[in-house]
Formats: C-alpha cells, sequence, structure tokens
C-alpha cells in the first residue's frame, strides 16, 4: 500500500508540475498576443493641472480636491531633489487642512521633527534658520553636500514648511537620523544640559564631536566608513552615556542615534536585507509611538505622509518588505476609512543643463515606464487614476504591461508626473562646510 500510494503520489504531482508549466506557457504566449497600454486606455482616467500662487488649477484640480476629502491619509510616494514635487507639497496642504488634516509624517528622525518644529514657531524666519542650520552642518561628500535634516536643504522645502506652520500642523519624524546630523544631534545633547552638567562634560562633548570628525576623515581618506568608527568610538559613546544620566530629553537623543548607527552599521556589513528590516522595523515603533500617544484619534485624525515612493505603497515593496504605507492602509481600512496612496516620477526633467525626455531613449530605465509616460506633458501636471483599471489589468489581464508598471497599479492609486522638473535651490552656504 505504501509502494502503491507513493506511486499515486509522484503521479499526481507530475501532472501538478506538468499543468503548471503548461499554464505558465499559455499566460506567456497571452501575454505576448496582448496589447500594450495606449492612450486611448488612459484617457478617460487621466486629469491636467497647473500650480499656480501656490494653488492647484485648472481641469484635474477639482479632481484632485474631491478625492483629498474622501480619505484619512494621503500618502505622497516621492523622488527626492525635485524642485516641483516640493511645489506641489505646498500647494496640497491648505485644501487637506480643510480637509481636516492636521498631521504632517515626514522621512526624517524624530529629533530633527522637533528642530523643525521649533523652527516653525516664526513663520517669517523658517528658511533663514533651515540656512543656517544647514550651513552650520554643512558635509562635503564625494562632490556632493549634506544637510543634517534630509529633504529640508532647499529654498523650496522651507516654503513648504511654512505652509505647514500657518495651518499649525503637527510634524512626525518617521525615519533613522542622517548621517550628515550627527554633531547637529551631539550639540543639542549638551544644550539640553543644566549648567552643572555642562562644565562637567564640556570635555567630553568636544571629544565626541572630534570623533564623528575624525571618523569622518577616515570615511574619506581611506574607505571605512565612518559607521564602523563610531561604533567603537569611547569618546563617543561615553558622551552618549553621560549626557543621558537623568535627562530624558537627552537619552531620547543617545537611543536615536545608536539606532541609527546600528542602521548604517549593517549597510556596511552588507546585510542589507537586515539594514532595511532594521530601518522598516524603527519606522513603524516611531509611528506607534505617535498613533498611540494623546493627541492621534485613530477613528478619524487624518495625516500627510510624503516619503520616499519605496517606503509608501500597500504590499510588498520593492525592498522586499511591508513598509509604512502598508501599515497606513490597513490601519484605515481597519478604522472604517481610506487611504490614497500617490507614486510621482517625471519623463522630462533637466540633468546638467540638458533637457532629458525619457522616452525619447528606448534604452534607459525610465522608458519602462511608457505605458504610463506616454500621457505626460512638458508644460502641465498629469494624474492618472490606476484604480479603475485594476480590473483589466489584473482579472482580465487585458494588457501587456513591463513589471515595474503592474507593481505600481498593485501598490498606489495615482500616478503622477510633473511638467518638466529640474533642481531645487540649495538653502546653505558653502562657506560653511565641515571639514
Amino acid at each position: 500500500m505504501k509502494n502503491c500510494y507513493k506511486k499515486v503520489y509522484l503521479v499526481t504531482r507530475l501532472m501538478s508540475v506538468l499543468i503548471m508549466l503548461f499554464a505558465l506557457t499559455a499566460n506567456s504566449a497571452l501575454a505576448q498576443g496582448k496589447p500594450e497600454l495606449t492612450e486611448k486606455d488612459l484617457a478617460d482616467y487621466t486629469k491636467y493641472f497647473d500650480i499656480k500662487n501656490g494653488e492647484f488649477v485648472g481641469e484635474g484640480a477639482n479632481f484632485l480636491l474631491s478625492e483629498f476629502a474622501k480619505h484619512q491619509y494621503v500618502l505622497m510616494g516621492e523622488y527626492h531633489g525635485s524642485h516641483q514635487l516640493s511645489l506641489f507639497t505646498q500647494a496640497i496642504i491648505p485644501p487637506l487642512h480643510k480637509n481636516g488634516f492636521r498631521y504632517f509624517g515626514l522621512e526624517v528622525g524624530p529629533v530633527s521633527s522637533q528642530i523643525l518644529t521649533e523652527m516653525m514657531a516664526d513663520t517669517g524666519k523658517i528658511s533663514k534658520k533651515l540656512n543656517e542650520l544647514n550651513s552650520r552642518y554643512l558635509k562635503n561628500a564625494e562632490n556632493r553636500q549634506f544637510t543634517p535634516i534630509p529633504f529640508f536643504s532647499y529654498m523650496e522645502d522651507a516654503e513648504f514648511l511654512k505652509e505647514a506652520a500657518i495651518a499649525k500642523w503637527q510634524l512626525i519624524g518617521l525615519d533613522q537620523e542622517f548621517m550628515a546630523g550627527y554633531t547637529m544631534l551631539l550639540d543639542r545633547m549638551y544644550q539640553n544640559l543644566n549648567d552643572d552638567a555642562k562644565r562637567i562634560l564640556k570635555d567630553s562633548h568636544l571629544k565626541a564631536v572630534e570623533a564623528v570628525r575624525i571618523a569622518d576623515s577616515i570615511d574619506v581618506a581611506n574607505g571605512k566608513r565612518m559607521y564602523e568608527t563610531i561604533n567603537s568610538s569611547s569618546p563617543f559613546n561615553d558622551f552618549l552615556t553621560g549626557a543621558s544620566k537623568n535627562n530624558k530629553k537627552n537619552q531620547e537623543i543617545a537611543e536615536a542615534l545608536r539606532i541609527t548607527n546600528s542602521i548604517y552599521l549593517k549597510g556596511v556589513q552588507r546585510k542589507y536585507y537586515e539594514q532595511n528590516s532594521d530601518r522598516v522595523t524603527y519606522m513603524k515603533q516611531n509611528l506607534s509611538n505617535f498613533l498611540n500617544s494623546k493627541s492621534f484619534d485613530m477613528s478619524k485624525d487624518k495625516m500627510l505622509l510624503k516619503m520616499g515612493a519605496v517606503h509608501t505603497g500597500r504590499g510588498f515593496s520593492p525592498l522586499s518588505l511591508f513598509e509604512i504605507g502598508n501599515t497606513l492602509s490597513e490601519l484605515a481600512e481597519f478604522n472604517g476609512n481610506s487611504s490614497l496612496h500617490i507614486n510621482f516620477n517625471c519623463r522630462f526633467y533637466i540633468d546638467y543643463g540638458k533637457e532629458i525626455d525619457d522616452l525619447a531613449d528606448s534604452t534607459s530605465y525610465g522608458y519602462r515606464f511608457k505605458g504610463l509616460f506616454q500621457m505626460a506633458k512638458k508644460d502641465q501636471w498629469t494624474v492618472i487614476d490606476l484604480r479603475p483599471l485594476r480590473s483589466k489589468v489584473f482579472y482580465n489581464r487585458a494588457f501587456k504591461l513591463d513589471e515595474i508598471i503592474l507593481e505600481l497599479f498593485k501598490n498606489y492609486d495615482w500616478f503622477i508626473m510633473p511638467p518638466l522638473d529640474f533642481d531645487p535651490v540649495a538653502n546653505y552656504d558653502v562657506k560653511g562646510i565641515v571639514k
């Protein structure tokens, strides 16, 4: 009986494999015979709009504004270093505010968000204060400049922060701190001390700052990443311990620095999955800390989230993780609400003074977005509502689509393309670079 059962089992397994192979072959053949997305397919779900004087205008503006009112969370999945997306962020805040949004989740650390919040107290000086902070702690690495708080390096960023300040929105720092912000955070810990503690820890503070400088210089000169050096640095760690004693604010900063460095360190060790997993776990921990606070009612309070697109979609992310975008989507539904997930990408942009159209080069990475990029205009904003097409895309398998576009349909509700994009204006003085 055992041998008979084994034979039946093997035959069944073989048949299952053959059926699967047949199905895959058939699907592949069908896919090759299917049409690609055309402008006609997308026309009914595509709207155009402009941003003028900080407001959405044009045919698509009413569509945007009516949709914003329906959701508890609006998630901007951005690409970084964009002039246009900062303008969009500035423009989205007033209409969201009218619809009850009062919270702004950011891809910065919890301590960095506190620093930004303090700047918001005087709306007329936000740009100046950011310039002073950026200039003081600016770092040069591989011909690039890094400011201590990521994604607040430019004049346009100061403008949308000012808009949030006028609306009196509460900032939520959800990410790790930034490698260029270590010295800024050490200085903040020192300023949090009382006069007696400052006297006792003055030398320790200076040694910790010097340890960061040395670690950074070793990184540049010898290629040993600063996170390895910092991890074993006695002056650095001694100051974190000493300044944290009986000081809750400094305990929080020290913890943020240690967690941040441990995340960066895994990257140096080439433990990339663990690095990204730890980072996402920390984001969710910061989100949980905020959502469980008395200031947020999960049944009704509303939040705008602005992060890199890898973090803001539903489902499995490109980093093979369920990220914060998926968490907010599930939370919204759990509480009887909904979330709107927006992916941004650009077809037209200026690169080293040259105007680029990604559809002009069939070998470019951007050409893979052709199915959606074909609707973009160089002089207008374009929004494509992906939701009405999901049935055709996934149930009818009506189109031959690049995998990258299939992922957008799975993870996002809208695909927005700005008009011709270019680098934003730096909000720092290069003379202030920390060597």
